[in-house]
């Protein structure tokens, strides 16, 4: 049997004891109703928290544990990147701009673009390295430049989250590493506060353009390093154009993917699942199920070919 998802979207809860049966924590109105393909069954089973969300549309399709926080690891430099495209949009900073690495930016660990102290890159060799290979030390090296101190940095992130209505967020760094100390928590969001934050981030089509590459290059402490994109997906599908994975062992993998087929733009995020593998295979069938129930045919296939489907 179709697994069937039904959701849609207004500013209001409906309270009333039926819709609280029915669908508990969802607003209630315009409703919009898909057949989802068996394939997608195990998909709730398998993931702590996740949606597919209709950006051409404004319809959140279907969701899980919606409201629930979950450490969400690198998914944390989605704030990172949104709030330095802001500052180049206000003209305070520009992508040209020159960056010195500090020697805390060399100390994050995790995963990084390994550059050096003292060593002068660009913001967009920043941005890129942090939102393409998930660089510790160049989110880092972004959030001090802008913030002057990371703290400082951090206090702008957590700023914009509350601007943006994610009540339910809280940042500790600016990278979405463990925090050492147990006095601060690791960083913590849900599946819907993080789909107000990508709503805002795929507006930046320059953005975009950097996230959909599947390598990049940097100059780092040996010499011209050419790294991969963490999401593997933009090499095997045109249509997916980004945005962010994450990986903790608290957080388990993690990613906010977005594509856009026929000019419809859609987003997916998935948020604790134990394989990285399996992350991938369940963003992949959730948007595949969801273009084919509107007509647009998979990811990969000539869109003339699937028509004539619906």
């Amino acid at each position: 049997p179709a697994m069937l998802f039904s959701w849609a979207e207004n500013g209001s809860w409906d309270n009333s004891s039926s819709a609280k049966e029915q669908h508990p924590q969802r607003r209630q109105h315009d409703y919009i109703n898909i057949e989802i393909d068996t394939a997608l069954a195990y998909a709730p089973s398998m993931i702590k928290a996740g949606l597919i969300y209709d950006f051409s549309e404004n319809k959140l399709v279907w969701e899980k544990n919606l409201e629930e926080q979950f450490p969400i690891a690198s998914l944390t430099k989605m704030m990172v990147a949104l709030i330095t495209m802001e500052q180049i949009r206000a003209g305070k900073v520009n992508l040209s701009d020159t960056v010195t690495i500090s020697k805390e930016a060399t100390y994050t660990g995790g995963s990084r673009v390994y550059v050096r102290a003292g060593q002068e890159l660009s913001v967009s060799d920043l941005l890129q390295a942090a939102m393409i290979r998930s660089g510790n030390d160049a989110a880092y090296a972004l959030a001090e430049y802008i913030g002057g101190t990371e703290e400082e940095f951090v206090m702008l992130m957590n700023e914009k989250a509350e601007d943006l209505g994610m009540d339910n967020t809280c940042f500790s760094n600016s990278t979405g590493m463990p925090m050492r100390s147990q006095e601060y928590a690791d960083n913590e969001s849900t599946a819907g506060d993080l789909l107000l934050l990508a709503r805002d981030l795929v507006k930046y089509e320059d953005l975009l353009d950097m996230t959909s590459k599947s390598t990049e290059k940097i100059q780092n402490a040996n010499g011209l390093y050419t790294y991969s994109n963490r999401n593997t997906l933009v090499e095997k599908y045109a249509e997916i154009d980004g945005l962010k994975t994450g990986y903790t062992n608290a957080a388990k993998y993690c990613i906010v993917a977005t594509s856009k087929r026929c000019d419809h733009r859609v987003i997916t995020i998935l948020l604790g699942v134990e394989s990285k593998r399996t992350r991938y295979n369940i963003a992949v069938n959730l948007f595949n199920n969801y273009y084919s129930s509107i007509g647009l045919g998979k990811l990969g296939e000539e869109f003339e070919e699937t028509a004539d489907a619906n």
